[in-house]
C-alpha cells in the first residue's frame, strides 16, 4: 500500500541533520532534533493550508542538566514549566518572543523552539495511508498540564469532529486518522495516539476445543493446597506471623465484582466497603456479569469460607473497593477516559493498592495511558498502581525461548508494579495441555522446550504467554512475577457470567493469565505494606513497598529447563524475564536488621544521602550478600518523548576498605547492588541525585532498603 509522506520537504517528517560537531539533541518518539538546526517542517492538513506556528507552548533546551535555578530563572521570567522532554529541555507556556530574548541573555540556554505539530502524534499516526480518511477511529488526545479541556474540545468540534468523552487531561474523539494533523495544530495538545484496545488479561482459551473436563465438584479430590496459587508465594509465612492484610484497602478497576451489592455478596466476600460503575460513556452499576473481576477479587481477599480454609487470597483481611468497567452495550471493559479521577477516587475511599488485571498489547510503548498511571502515583505518593504485563509471550523466531519486548500498556508505566506471570503447581484440573497444544501453539510456543512444557507443572518457570520486557526505551519490565496458571478463585454468581478456564465447583473457578498473577501480587502488597507500617512507618511509600517486594524476591534463574540450549531465563535478576523474581512473602514479612530507608523529602541534583550499614565479624565469617535496592515514584513522562525517565538518582556503596560499587543507570527508577564478597566493617549507602529536572521543592523523594542476606541457591 502506497504511504503518504507528510511534510513540506522531502526529508522524513522532523529529522533534522545538524552540522554542528557538539549538536544537542532533544530525543522524541518521531525524530532525535538539533534544535538549533530543525527543519521548517510543519504539518499540513488534509487541504493543504499551513498552520500557524504555536505562540504559547514551546520547547527551552538547556546546554549541560536543568538546576534549579534554571527553573527558578524560567518562572522568575514568566514562564510556566509544563512536562519535560529528554535531553535537558520543557515544554513551557508563556510569551515566545519573551522567551527568544531571554535565550540571548542566558547563556546556559541552548535554544528557543516551537513545539511542533509533527511531535505531538504516535507512530501509527505520522505513517498513514490515504485510506485512512475513509474509516473513523477514536483518537486519544492528551493536554498539556493545566489546558483547559472544554475550550479546547469546543475547538476541536468546530473542525467538524465529534467529542466522545473528555477527562481532565484527555479527550477522546471520533475521527479519521488524517483528522489526527488537524486536532495536532491546536495549542494545548500534548500527544495524539489512537486509541488502543483495552481487555482483561486472562489467558483465552475460549475456541481451545481440546480443553480438559473441569474436575469433580468434590472438593476433596483435588486438594492440595497450591489451587490459590498463594502456597508458592509462601503466604502462610506471613500469615502466621499475624500479616493478613489488616488495616489496609486495595482497590480494583475491573468487569465489577459479583452481583455488585455490599448486601449482596459471594460468601467468600466479608470485607467489601463499596463499589463504583467507571466505564467510559457510563455503567449502570458494578456487578460483574462476565467473571474476571470476582475471580481476581477472590486473590486479594476471598475469606475461603465455602472451601473450608483451602481458598483464600493473600490479603483476606483487608479491605475493598470495587471500580466496574464493564460495559454490556460494546461486550467488553471500557476503561475511563479519566484514570487519574479513578484513581484518585479510589484512593479517597482508602485505598493505598490498587490492582489492575487489563491493558493493550503494545509492543514495550510508553504511551498517553501509561503517562497518566505515572501521573496518579506522582500526585499520591503513597499509593501503588499494579498492573499486568499482558499475555503476549511467544517464541517467534523459534529458537525455542520467548522473545523480548512484549509488554504492555499501561504496565509499561515507570512507576507501576508491573507483574509478568510464573507458573503455579497443579498437576491436575484446570487446563493441563502442553504450550504448543494450546491456542495457536503451534505458532506461538511450537519449538522445545516451550512445546511439550505444561502451563502449571514447575512453579520455578514462566508462563509461555507471560509478556517479556524490555520497554522500547530499554526499562526493565515486569519488575515481579507471581503464579499465574491454573488459579482457583471466585466465581461470580451474576447469570451472565462466564466460566473462565472452567468451573472448580459451583463456587469457585480457574482462570490463567498474568490477571491472576497481579491481584496476587497487591494480596502480597498489601501484607507487606501492613508490615512495614507494624515496623514503625506510619504511612509507607508506594515505592517503599514496590521496593520491598522487588528487594526480597525470590530469584528463579536459570528457570524451569535448566542451563544451556532453551534456557529460560539467561542470567541472574533483575533481567526482563521475571524482574526482580517471584513474590517471597515469607522474606518479605521478615526484613530483620535491614535499613528501611523511606525518604520522603529525597535529594536534589548533586546532593547525595548517605546511610551506614555494619557488618560484624560473625556475621562475614558466615557468607551472604549485602544487597541494596533504591526504588522512586519518578514524574511522569511526555508521552511524545523516547525516553521516559525524568528524575535521574543513583545507588553507590563504599565498602570499608575504600572500594566503591555504582549503578549508573539513566534508564530505569530502580537499582539495586549486591554484593558478595562481604568483609566486616561499616559500609556506606550513598543515594545520588545525579539529575533532578522535575522534583518536589527541587528533589527527588525514595525509598531505599539495605539488607545483609544469605546466598540465593536454587
Amino acid at each position: 500500500m502506497k504511504k503518504l509522506l507528510i511534510g513540506l520537504t522531502c526529508s522524513l517528517v522532523g529529522v533534522a541533520f545538524s552540522t554542528q560537531l557538539q549538536a544537542k539533541e532533544l530525543k522524541l518518539k518521531n525524530a532525535n532534533v538539533d534544535l538549533k538546526n530543525h527543519s521548517s517542517q510543519i504539518l499540513m492538513r488534509l487541504d493543504g493550508a499551513a498552520p500557524a506556528v504555536s505562540s504559547k507552548y514551546f520547547v527551552v533546551q538547556f546546554e549541560n542538566a536543568i538546576t534549579e535555578q534554571d527553573q527558578k530563572d524560567l518562572k522568575a521570567n514568566g514562564f510556566e514549566i509544563l512536562q519535560y522532554l529528554p535531553d535537558d529541555a520543557y515544554i513551557v507556556s508563556g510569551n515566545f518572543s519573551n522567551a527568544l530574548q531571554l535565550k540571548n541573555t542566558n547563556s546556559k540556554i541552548y535554544e528557543v523552539a516551537p513545539y511542533l505539530s509533527e511531535w505531538k502524534l504516535s507512530s501509527e499516526l505520522t505513517s498513514m495511508s490515504v485510506f485512512d480518511n475513509e474509516s473513523n477511529t477514536i483518537l486519544n488526545v492528551r493536554l498539556l498540564p493545566n489546558t483547559d479541556v472544554k475550550a479546547l474540545s469546543a475547538k476541536i468540534e468546530k473542525l467538524g469532529l465529534k467529542v466522545l468523552v473528555t477527562g481532565q487531561r484527555y479527550i477522546a474523539v471520533q475521527a479519521t486518522k488524517l483528522r489526527s494533523l488537524d486536532i495536532a495544530n491546536i495549542e494545548g495538545v500534548e500527544f495524539i495516539q489512537v486509541q488502543p484496545e483495552l481487555k482483561t488479561l486472562d489467558m483465552d482459551v475460549s475456541d481451545d476445543d481440546r480443553a480438559d473436563p473441569p474436575p469433580p465438584e468434590n472438593l476433596g479430590e483435588t486438594k492440595t493446597g497450591y489451587e490459590s496459587g498463594t502456597k508458592v508465594m509462601k503466604f502462610e509465612k506471613a500469615w502466621e506471623r499475624g500479616y493478613t492484610g489488616e488495616g489496609q484497602t486495595v482497590a480494583m478497576a475491573d468487569t465489577g465484582l459479583d452481583m455488585g451489592s455490599t448486601g449482596n455478596m459471594h460468601s467468600d466476600l466479608q470485607t467489601v466497603i463499596g463499589g463504583e460503575s467507571v466505564a467510559m460513556f457510563g455503567g449502570v452499576g458494578w456487578d460483574d456479569p462476565q467473571g474476571h473481576g470476582t475471580h481476581v477479587t477472590g486473590s486479594v481477599i476471598s475469606r475461603g469460607i465455602l472451601s473450608q480454609g483451602l481458598i483464600k487470597g493473600g490479603a483476606f483481611n483487608s479491605k475493598y473497593y470495587a471500580q466496574g468497567m464493564w460495559s454490556m452495550l460494546m461486550n467488553n471493559i471500557m476503561v475511563p477516559q479519566d484514570m487519574g479521577a479513578m484513581f484518585a477516587n479510589a484512593y479517597n475511599k482508602g485505598a493505598r493498592v490498587h490492582t489492575n488485571s487489563w491493558g493493550a498489547d503494545s509492543n514495550g510503548a510508553y504511551d498517553n495511558f501509561a503517562a497518566t498511571v505515572d501521573q496518579a502515583m506522582w500526585d499520591h505518593p503513597d499509593l501503588l498502581i499494579i498492573f499486568a504485563a499482558g499475555n503476549s509471550g511467544k517464541d517467534n523466531n523459534r529458537d525455542g525461548v520467548i522473545d523480548q519486548g512484549s509488554v504492555g500498556s499501561p504496565g509499561t508505566a515507570k512507576n507501576t508494579l508491573t507483574v509478568g506471570a510464573s507458573e503455579n503447581y497443579m498437576l491436575e484440573g484446570g487446563r493441563q495441555k502442553a504450550c504448543g497444544e494450546m491456542k495457536d501453539g503451534g505458532t506461538k510456543w511450537g519449538v522445545e522446550p516451550l512445546k511439550s512444557d505444561k502451563l502449571s507443572n514447575d512453579p520455578n518457570g514462566i508462563a509461555c504467554f507471560s509478556s517479556r520486557g524490555p520497554t522500547q526505551d530499554q526499562r526493565l519490565k515486569p519488575e515481579i512475577v507471581a503464579p499465574g496458571t491454573n488459579i482457583v478463585s471466585l466465581q461470580s454468581r451474576h447469570s451472565k457470567a462466564t466460566k473462565l478456564w472452567g468451573i472448580y465447583n459451583q463456587n469457585y473457578s480457574w482462570a490463567g493469565g498474568t490477571s491472576m498473577a497481579t491481584p496476587l501480587t497487591a494480596g502480597a502488597a498489601a501484607v507487606t505494606r501492613e508490615y512495614l507500617v507494624k515496623q514503625g512507618l506510619s504511612n509507607p511509600s508506594a515505592a517503599l513497598v514496590k521496593a520491598t517486594l522487588m528487594h526480597t524476591a525470590f530469584d528463579l534463574f536459570p528457570g524451569q529447563f535448566g542451563k544451556g540450549a532453551g534456557q529460560e531465563i539467561p542470567k541472574r535478576g533483575p533481567n526482563n524475564q521475571q524482574g526482580y523474581g517471584r513474590v517471597d512473602m515469607d522474606s518479605a514479612t521478615r526484613l530483620g536488621q535491614a535499613k528501611i530507608i523511606d525518604n520522603s523529602t529525597g535529594v536534589g541534583a548533586g546532593e547525595s544521602s548517605n546511610v551506614t550499614f555494619n557488618i560484624t565479624e560473625k556475621r562475614a565469617q558466615a557468607g551472604g550478600v549485602l544487597k541494596a535496592t533504591l526504588v522512586y515514584t519518578d514524574a511522569p513522562a511526555a508521552a511524545s518523548a523516547s525516553k521516559t525517565l525524568v528524575n535521574n538518582l543513583d545507588l553507590k556503596v563504599t565498602a570499608p576498605d575504600g572500594k566503591v560499587f555504582t549503578i549508573n543507570d539513566s534508564t530505569n527508577n530502580a537499582e539495586t547492588i549486591e554484593i558478595t564478597d562481604v568483609a566486616q566493617g561499616s559500609y556506606q549507602v550513598s543515594v545520588v541525585g545525579s539529575n533532578v529536572p522535575q522534583g518536589k521543592n527541587g528533589k527527588q523523594p525514595y525509598a531505599l532498603l539495605v539488607s545483609f542476606v544469605k546466598n540465593q541457591k536454587q
